[in-house]
């Protein structure tokens, strides 16, 4: 007997990957990751996700639910499963606006993206290239669009984009930081041009962050390099010279810009300190102790609270994953929601075993809107979830495959 593959196959593959890519374009020339107000733009990108989503799934040839090996995949389907049912139950028991349990619940389906993608990136190694690329082209534009206004043609004037503050803007500053000093450990002119490149584009970002002098995104791209250079001294100390050298030159041609930003960051920290993280924390625990269900159970999707990170105004969100999932699901969610992030953190720790690069840019895009930014409850930071579901395939796999080849008369 000729032996078979039990390799699944996707005859909707193409489809699913060419709307997802196509979506992602348009939301990064006219989106917004937290639109106030939105209209075709929003409407487009997603009919297209829709499209991708539908092929997506007709191409699925197993229910995922009862037969995920991955752990992290597993997590997320529990976590999502929960999410669905839990939060939405209580927040109709609480009587939440249904306005804001919709749009609580749009920005949860986001999440999804690697359960329902996962598949179809498995096999297609090129394709998670085209993914990474598009991320990193949607970061760059998102923040030349910050600092070009007249950019925004399709987007409502006056509307706070929060463009810079994407979690794809802080995946590509991290990228394109590594990827430049990465370039230059093989000097060649190939790899100086590159660097060239690298440096463009990390500039850019750098700049529309420190309109709004964002020291976490910031500070990870510094972070980032001292990383790289400490772990190029242990493995690699031969390449360390021009990556120092070419980065020394470069911080001394732009001293007063950097000077400038040093200057605000530490000015905002004198004002502000770290933004009243824990206190929002502490008034996310006092509001569901006000009612003694709520603290296993949660006050449901469309639920808000007195938020000190934002002056005391009643907000619907937090500035962490963490935190907003206790606010909406009680000890149960937010439990579920540490299983995620621990099985993600691990997964970011294998990818940094074969991509040094690719593991610190996930790292950074995916921890800052856990613990400390609100950009966790937009497309993006599904995105970021899904390429940690798809980077095996660019180095190889992070865990043994289950796919398996078969012999008639072998077990």
């Amino acid at each position: 007997m000729e032996p078979y593959r039990t390799t699944p196959v996707f005859p909707f593959r193409p489809l699913a990957v060419f709307s997802l890519c196509l979506a992602l374009t348009v939301y990064a020339l006219a989106g917004s990751p937290t639109p106030d107000n939105p209209g075709m733009v929003e409407a487009l990108t997603g009919l297209l996700l829709a499209v991708s989503v539908l092929a997506a799934l007709s191409s699925s040839r197993r229910p995922v639910v009862f037969q995920e090996r991955d752990p992290y995949r597993k997590s997320l389907i529990v976590f999502l499963g929960t999410g669905l049912v839990l939060p939405a139950i209580a927040g109709a028991c609480f009587g939440n606006d249904r306005m804001l349990m919709l749009r609580d619940i749009l920005a949860f389906s986001f999440l999804a993206l690697p359960v329902v993608f996962g598949d179809i990136f498995a096999d297609g190694k090129r394709d998670g290239a085209v993914l990474r690329s598009l991320a990193v082209f949607a970061g760059v534009a998102f923040c030349v669009r910050t600092l070009v206004p007249a950019f925004n043609v399709w987007i409502p004037q006056g509307e706070l984009l929060y463009l810079s503050n994407s979690p794809l803007s802080l995946f590509a500053a991290v990228y394109l930081a590594g990827r430049f000093w990465t370039s230059l450990e093989h000097p060649s002119w190939r790899n100086l041009v590159i660097a060239s490149g690298c440096l463009c584009g990390l500039g850019i970002i750098m700049a529309a962050m420190m309109l709004d002098v964002q020291r976490a995104t910031v500070g990870a791209v510094w972070v980032t390099w001292g990383v790289l250079a400490v772990h190029t001294l242990l493995f690699r100390p031969r390449r360390l010279f021009w990556p120092v050298l070419l980065t020394g030159a470069a911080c001394f041609l732009f001293y007063p810009l950097l000077a400038g930003a040093l200057e605000a960051m530490a000015l905002k920290t004198s004002q502000v300190g770290l933004n009243a993280r824990l206190a929002e924390a502490e008034a996310v625990y006092r509001t569901l102790a006000g009612h003694p269900v709520a603290l296993v159970t949660g006050l449901g999707w469309g639920a808000s609270f007195a938020s000190p990170a934002v002056g005391g105004l009643p907000v619907n969100f937090t500035h962490s994953l963490l935190t907003t999932m206790a606010l909406k699901g009680g000890l149960i969610l937010f439990a579920l929601t540490g299983a995620v992030v621990l099985a993600a953190l691990y997964r970011i720790f294998l990818v940094f075993q074969q991509d040094r690069v690719g593991g610190m840019a996930l790292f950074w895009a995916f921890s800052i809107p856990v613990f400390l930014y609100a950009s966790h409850k937009s497309l993006d930071f599904g995105l970021v979830l899904l390429m940690i579901a798809m980077w095996r395939n660019d180095a190889g796999p992070l865990h043994k495959s289950h796919s398996s080849v078969k012999t008639g008369g072998q077990p």
